[in-house]
C-alpha cells in the first residue's frame, strides 16, 4: 500500500503537539521546569522528556502503521 506523505515540517509538528498533550496529561505541573537567569524558558523535566520520547515515537509509529500515513522526507524511508 502506498503511504500517503505530508510535509516534514507538519508532520513533526503535529506528532510533537500530540506527545506534548499526554506528556502534560501524565506530569500536569511537574511537566516542565524554569531555565535561564530571567526565569522565562521552560523545559521538560528529565522524566516529562523521556515520557515525551516514548509518545512521539509511538504517535509516529501508529500513524505510519494503522493510517499509511508519513513525512516527505526522502532519507526517511531509508531507515
Amino acid at each position: 500500500m502506498i503511504k500517503h506523505r505530508i510535509p516534514n515540517d507538519k508532520w513533526m509538528e503535529f506528532i510533537s503537539e500530540i506527545a506534548t498533550q499526554l506528556t502534560e496529561l501524565n506530569f500536569h505541573e511537574d511537566t516542565f521546569e524554569v531555565i535561564g537567569e530571567k526565569g522565562i524558558h521552560l523545559r521538560f523535566t528529565e522524566d516529562a522528556q523521556d515520557f515525551f520520547n516514548e509518545r512521539y515515537d509511538e504517535v509516529e509509529t501508529l500513524l505510519e502503521n494503522t493510517l499509511d500515513i508519513t513525512n516527505d522526507e526522502p532519507e526517511y524511508y531509508e531507515r
